[in-house]
């Protein structure tokens, strides 16, 4: 396997969008807050999905970079650090609030918890933990989230929060623990209760930071 892009105009002159990868921008009615998959479809499978969700339900705005080739996807991967995808950033710089929702490979099924936002991050592993989910604040280095120009830090606060969801977990979505595409359509309430968990937590921070800056303007 040939080495992986390192960013979106490499990726993007030797591989053909509609063809090999899509890319979705879902505009919501809460555009402060945006979900993105940069790793979507059959990268990291799971996760578009999961964005998609919280664009259905929690009126979110949404970002999937959904790969679709039959082999190889995993050479579609753009580094977090790297993701520069100009409709990926555009969306994240009109955001408060960011979240990027990826994949690891793991057995045991749990989140991973990261990003520069760590009050958010707080929020969400809460309303996770709450929901039956098992969180873990202590990232290994590798996928943090702390790095400033990583995808999920590029909004206006210019700090964000990274979920990184095992194989395990991501499996337990959907019938039967089968992440194949054609299964991904059978969610199971496991998939919408961690949805909705984020996106209650998202909510909750964005009514925290409209709030304080009423009180600091008066």
């Amino acid at each position: 396997m040939r080495k992986k892009y390192a960013g979106y105009a490499e990726l993007n002159a030797g591989e053909l969008e509609g063809r090999d990868y899509d890319i979705r921008v879902l505009l919501g009615s809460h555009r402060t807050l945006v979900a993105l998959a940069p790793h979507g479809g059959a990268i990291e499978a799971g996760t578009s999905e999961l964005v998609e969700e919280l664009h259905r339900s929690c009126h979110f705005s949404a970002y999937d970079f959904h790969a679709k080739k039959r082999t190889g996807n995993r050479r579609l991967h753009i580094r977090s650090t790297c993701f520069d995808e100009p409709r990926a950033l555009s969306l994240a710089a009109e955001a408060l609030f960011t979240v990027t929702l990826h994949g690891y490979r793991g057995e045991e099924r749990k989140t991973y918890i990261g990003g520069l936002d760590t009050s958010t991050a707080d929020l969400i592993g809460a309303e996770l933990a709450a929901s039956g989910f098992s969180v873990d604040f202590e990232p290994p280095s590798a996928i943090e989230g702390k790095y400033k120009g990583n995808i999920c830090n590029k909004n206006r606060r210019k700090q964000g929060v990274q979920l990184e969801i095992s194989s395990a977990q991501r499996r337990a979505f959907f019938a039967n623990e089968d992440l194949s595409s054609a299964n991904r359509g059978n969610r199971l309430s496991s998939f919408y209760e961690y949805a909705g968990a984020i996106g209650r937590a998202l909510r909750r921070a964005e009514t925290t930071v409209c709030v304080t800056e009423m009180q600091m303007s008066e």
